[in-house]
């Protein structure tokens, strides 16, 4: 690996040796996670009802924001290349499962089920990312994780169509099945991805370097992880009803949500590509409170179009965003907690994913969508504040 302070460009990092088996590990690690929510809903619909399927999709994401942080330690006290086999192998049996026993089993197994193939997985993400900034040289990790953040934000473009298309093809359960594949198929090359051993033997039962002390170090950066994500799930929820408000239709909400997508791939790459001025903290604070404006005008206009522009420029915000997220985690901890830290970013997001569901879901029942736009916008902005604000004394203490 080259340790020379070259330019922070893509060729460089792709450059790497293994760097592009990386990214494709990545690229599948991910894509069972971002397929799954509507894999699952498919798949409770042709098992009973959506209300089924809904249920499913939460067991998924609340056993995910449940195993990540135990799963996420693993891979700091583990040998990577088994602690990875281990994981998709077992997020691979329980897709597996949920396939062969969908129609034959009732509802209550089908959820556990899901709630374990989003817990085995689950540190999976945090791990993988913490091998690429610990094998990166110093002078290219931003530019490496800023394609990181681009190849996540296209798996979430490509992965709910990709789903739609195995449903007509194949039904739910043909989907299912093929989440199970692709869970599987890093595993056959793990040993091919860049990594190294981050901790020592035994260390997981180090009281200092277990979950709850690393997120008492870390909970300004997982607060406003769960904000950023209290964001996104606010408008998940949110806009197909404010579409129904103004007379269109809520189907309208998918090319909406791809233009989002789009933007945070460019964003995150042209981000990556240069450096800029300003502090994280003070970058956190433009993004964060510029993302929430441009998502609060949807509850002040009627026109589709102006959704699309509005959540373009909030994707465009975005994935910088999570980009300096993960770099200032990286500067809170040791080398040797950094995927117990990234998977306790990614529980926070899933907690607040989850609160703004239920609460969106909540204002749309007393209120209207506008309202709900609102409330949960100014919401995320409040909880961004809070968090930067107490970042910002840790690290400038009177």
């Amino acid at each position: 690996m080259t340790t020379t302070e070259s330019a922070p460009t893509y060729r460089a990092v792709l450059a790497d040796p293994g760097r592009i088996t990386w990214y494709t590990a990545a690229a599948l690690v991910r894509a069972p996670v971002v397929m799954a929510p509507l894999a699952l809903v498919l798949l409770g619909h042709a098992a009973g009802s959506f209300a089924a399927g809904g249920l499913l999709a939460a067991a998924h994401a609340l056993g995910e924001a449940a195993g990540a942080p135990l799963m996420g330690r693993r891979f700091d006290t583990k040998p990577f290349v088994g602690q990875l086999r281990l994981a998709l192998t077992l997020e691979a049996v329980t897709f597996a499962l949920l396939a062969a026993l969908a129609g034959h089993a009732p509802v209550a197994l089908l959820a556990v089920l899901a709630a374990l193939a989003g817990a085995a997985a689950a540190g999976a993400p945090g791990g993988l990312r913490a091998q690429l900034a610990a094998t990166t040289p110093d002078c290219l990790r931003p530019t490496a994780l800023s394609l990181e953040s681009s190849l996540n934000q296209s798996v979430w473009a490509f992965g709910p169509p990709l789903v739609s298309l195995l449903y007509v093809q194949f039904t739910a359960t043909g989907a299912i099945a093929v989440l199970a594949v692709l869970s599987l198929l890093p595993a056959l090359f793990a040993s091919r991805i860049p990594h190294r051993d981050l901790g020592a033997p035994g260390a997981d039962d180090t009281p200092a370097e277990r979950p709850t002390k690393t997120l008492r170090l870390i909970w300004p950066t997982a607060l406003l992880s769960a904000a950023v994500m209290f964001l996104i799930g606010t408008v998940d929820v949110a806009l197909p009803a404010r579409l129904t408000d103004v007379d269109s239709s809520p189907a309208l909400a998918g090319p909406v949500m791809a233009a989002f997508a789009v933007a945070s791939v460019i964003s995150g790459l042209v981000y990556g590509g240069r450096r800029w001025p300003g502090s994280a903290q003070a970058q956190s604070l433009v993004l964060l409170l510029a993302m929430a404006a441009a998502l609060t005008l949807p509850a002040f206009t009627q026109a589709p179009w102006s959704y699309a522009l509005a959540f373009a420029v909030a994707g465009l915000l975005y994935s910088p965003l999570l980009i300096i997220r993960n770099l200032a985690l990286q500067s809170q901890l040791p080398e040797r907690v950094w995927a117990t830290g990234f998977s306790l970013l990614y529980a926070a997001a899933g907690v607040g994913y989850g609160a703004a569901g239920l609460l969106a879901a909540a204002a749309l029942k007393y209120t209207n969508s506008s309202v709900a736009f609102v409330m949960c916008t100014t919401l995320t902005a409040a909880l961004g504040i809070t968090a930067l604000t107490a970042e910002n004394r840790r690290r400038n203490p009177k």
